[in-house]
């Protein structure tokens, strides 16, 4: 077959793909796994973001929600026709992210969500017949629920519970009861409240309710932690101690609770203990003068005086001090010799030391510690060897006393799982966002990697140039070999010849074919003889 043979083959093809599975089959079987896996993976980013796109992108629109306010909210979707998803024990309602705003004006104008209580709307809805005590009953319940509203606005603070007690108006002003308040918080996980957003609680429910005081106060959390004592509150105020004096007791109680807390969380593992530190703190400020004299031998001589007295003489009665010896004639100092002379002698010394005298003054600063109270509970999981080493682990990291009555308490007990499912779900919050970052990232993803098989696949079709579209080698290759070669020179003489009578033949239907073919694309017709000549050279 000539090579005209082989052009009109390429031209007669009409298939558009052969030429690119002719090229596919031409390529090494390395770079052919290669596309093809490029492939494979454009093809599954683009079925994952297909997938992806085709469902809704859900985000909460309410959170830490009451099961009776999550009940009336799927109602309340539901009526609407709008797509919703309940998460977190069904405290969390996510719908689609175009509708938020639009969902969240439509409930708030149905009253949703209620914060699991009910306001003052309940007198919305009046019964004329009702007495003065469901009047009363009923402005105390909206009360309550409009405290608890506010209170769960604060932050760490997911749902809370107020319990009035409005004692009757009394006759006698002395026979009037206090009114008293009690305040549930449920905290989130992890959540801790400090003494001003205590004392904010405190100050919101004490301003709301009239004749209630600080003292008929009381604050926990859902673990039965204590955060405001009205009657402690009075009698620490009662006793002279200042906000400041109970501010370092705290600081002093949440620094032992800490480090022990931290203790146990690396020998047991976090979440796995409980510790509540109470420490009673003396502020009285003690002054104390002692005198303190040393032992006689140890003094220090000041001053001494010698009297010396002599006499010899004839017979001459000394007298000594007035008294019973002198008023008996016989004088104790005085000496009578043979010849009747007498001699009379007396020493006395005196000596004056200095007082041993030590003068202390003792000042002991107030915040010393009278006594303190540890209670530690661990979960159940924790064994009662691991028990007894961490009681005398405690006892001995917050110094304890036994002879001031420092008390310390170690207890197994289960433990709620709430607070992990609270991460669990917190977890889960954060691969939803992950997700939607993922649902923007994987198109631009997509589109990179098509870029980039495109890329290599016409890179690796570039390089090789191997003939016309359509052509096959052995067919052009045959063709060639079968043309008639030239005779060496004759292209000169030709050249060299006068004018020779022009030879006219019918004109070839494929020569003309051929040359159309190099003036459309005259690169490719190149091509096709630098093969040529690369397999014959």
């Amino acid at each position: 077959m000539t090579a005209r043979d082989s052009l009109e083959a390429y031209m007669g093809q009409g298939t558009p793909l052969a030429p690119l599975i002719e090229r596919w089959n031409e390529l090494p079987r390395t770079r052919q796994i290669m596309l093809g896996a490029i492939g494979a993976a454009t093809l599954f980013v683009l079925y994952f973001v297909f997938l992806a796109s085709s469902q809704p992108n859900m985000v909460v629109a309410f959170s830490g929600l009451a099961p009776e306010d999550s009940g009336a909210i799927a109602d309340q979707l539901e009526s609407d026709g709008v797509k919703y998803e309940l998460g977190g024990g069904g405290s969390t309602v996510s719908v689609p992210a175009n509708k938020v705003a639009e969902v969240r004006i439509s409930l708030a104008q149905a009253g949703l969500p209620k914060g699991g209580s009910i306001g003052l709307e309940i007198f919305d809805h009046t019964n004329f017949g009702a007495t003065d005590f469901v009047q009363q009953v009923n402005f105390r319940r909206g009360l309550e629920g409009e405290l608890a509203r506010s209170i769960n606005t604060l932050s760490g603070v997911r749902a809370s519970r107020v319990h009035i007690s409005m004692p009757k108006e009394a006759i006698f002003k002395e026979d009037q009861a206090e009114a008293t308040a009690s305040v549930l918080l449920q905290l989130q996980s992890g959540a801790r409240l400090n003494d001003e957003q205590v004392r904010g609680i405190t100050n919101l429910v004490t301003n709301s309710v009239e004749g209630l005081d600080h003292s008929g106060v009381t604050i926990i959390d859902d673990s039965g932690r204590v955060l405001f004592d009205g009657a402690t509150f009075s009698q620490a105020f009662s006793t002279g101690a200042t906000s400041s004096q109970m501010e370092l007791q705290r600081q002093y109680e949440l620094s032992l609770q800490r480090d022990v807390t931290e203790t146990l969380a690396k020998v047991v593992g976090p979440g796995r203990s409980a510790v509540t530190v109470r420490a009673a703190l003396n502020f009285d400020k003690v002054s104390s003068v002692s005198d303190e004299f040393g032992a006689a031998d140890q003094a220090i001589p000041r001053s001494s005086t010698t009297v010396t007295e002599t006499f010899t003489g004839s017979n001459i009665n000394v007298g000594n001090v007035p008294g019973t010896g002198a008023n008996g004639g016989t004088g104790g100092g005085t000496d009578t010799t043979a010849n009747g002379n007498s001699q009379y002698s007396r020493t006395e010394a005196t000596t004056n030391n200095e007082i041993n005298r030590v003068t202390s003054t003792t000042e002991r600063a107030p915040g010393s510690v009278e006594r303190l109270s540890v209670s530690v509970v661990l979960d159940e999981s924790v064994s009662a060897a691991q028990e007894a080493s961490l009681t005398s682990a405690v006892a001995a990291a917050v110094g304890l006393d036994q002879t001031r009555g420092d008390t310390l308490s170690v207890t197994r007990l289960p433990f709620d799982a709430s607070v992990r499912e609270d991460l669990v779900i917190a977890a889960g919050d954060g691969l939803g966002t992950y997700l939607q970052y993922l649902k923007l990232v994987l198109p631009m993803l997509a589109v990179i990697l098509a870029f980039i098989l495109v890329m290599l696949l016409l890179r690796s079709l570039g390089r090789r140039q191997l003939a016309l579209p359509g052509v096959p080698q052995p067919q052009m290759l045959s063709a060639a070999a079968g043309a008639p070669a030239l005779a060496p020179g004759s292209m000169a003489a030709l050249a060299r010849a006068p004018n020779l009578p022009a030879i006219e033949t019918a004109p070839d239907p494929h020569e003309e074919r051929v040359i159309k073919l190099a003036e459309a694309n005259p690169r490719a017709v190149a091509d096709v003889v630098q093969t040529w000549m690369r397999e014959e050279g």
